[in-house]
């Protein structure tokens, strides 16, 4: 095993990915990283971190090899625009997926565990991540520390392990009742789902929607239109797994009433006269408010 340091702002408990503010970074991790390596966390010296952990060895990780967003996990406080860019982007959006992770007692500070000269560690870690010595490993691995429960992703999930796997493990524990039943699927994963209406293979319209399956409802919705007797054609064009019906819910709506005066009369789910990047740019939105906790 070898311990790596990098350096951040501060330690989360449950504990997220190992996150870097550029694919390179994230790539010279990965080609340095072998199984079982760990990544030790210590604050930086600027105004960002907390006093109190200036220099602080805080937390450890055992991250894979396997590419994760950041903000499947996390959700940013949007009240600090410290950890965002001026246009509005995650600083961290590069992310590498843990097997474990540890929280150290205060106590430990860098210098004291590492004492190399100077600004030995420089900007490599930063924003990387930089091997320690054998005995610096030592001094480490000696200080108190205590594993810690690790951040879920439905979206990483779904992924890993599949759609009916990460239903399982991110549904909530069952409840008892008709009314707090409601409540336990309001609270269960779901899509949000953008469908295209075609004929003739020309574009005509855009169904907005929301379902526990997605796919089920595509099923349902081709078996009524019998696109072979000319009716219309269904083709799903971009899904979305959300941690909630609720939140499927908002996020459908809100697409919808953006478009009010595009809502068919027959259909208010349905969007006519209008483009497909017009849409987009509307769904887009809508995606990365609701992955950002802004709904």
């Amino acid at each position: 095993m070898t311990l790596f340091i990098t350096k951040v702002w501060g330690f989360d408990n449950p504990c997220g990915p190992l996150v870097f503010n550029s694919l390179g970074w994230r790539a010279n991790a990965v080609e340095q990283l072998r199984p079982g390596d760990r990544v030790i966390l210590v604050g930086t010296m600027g105004e960002d971190t907390a006093p109190e952990n200036h220099n602080r060895v805080m937390g450890m990780m055992e991250p894979s090899t396997e590419p994760v967003a950041a903000i499947d996990f996390i959700v940013p406080d949007q009240s600090n625009r410290r950890f965002f860019r001026e246009d509005g982007s995650y600083r961290w959006p590069f992310g590498l997926l843990n097997f474990r992770a540890w929280e150290f007692e205060p106590g430990l500070l860098l210098a004291d565990a590492a004492p190399r000269e100077g600004n030995a560690f420089g900007s490599a870690a930063a924003a990387g991540i930089v091997p320690l010595t054998a005995e610096e490993e030592r001094r480490v691995l000696a200080h108190p520390h205590a594993e810690v429960q690790l951040l879920t992703s439905l979206r990483t999930n779904t992924r890993l392990f599949g759609e009916d796997e990460a239903r399982r493990r991110n549904a909530p524990p069952p409840t008892e009742g008709a009314r707090r039943g409601i409540m336990h699927m309001r609270k269960g994963m779901a899509h949000v789902y953008w469908f295209q209406l075609a004929i003739d293979d020309q574009i005509v319209g855009h169904k907005i929607g929301w379902a526990f399956d997605f796919r089920q409802r595509l099923r349902q919705f081709r078996a009524v239109s019998i696109a072979a007797l000319g009716g219309l054609q269904y083709e799903a064009h971009r899904f979305q797994p959300l941690e909630s019906a609720k939140l499927a819910f908002k996020v459908e709506q809100g697409i919808l009433r953006t478009f009010d005066p595009h809502r068919h009369r027959a259909n208010r789910e349905v969007l006519t006269g209008i483009q497909v990047t017009a849409v987009q740019e509307v769904w887009d939105r809508f995606m990365r408010d609701a992955l950002l906790g802004r709904l």
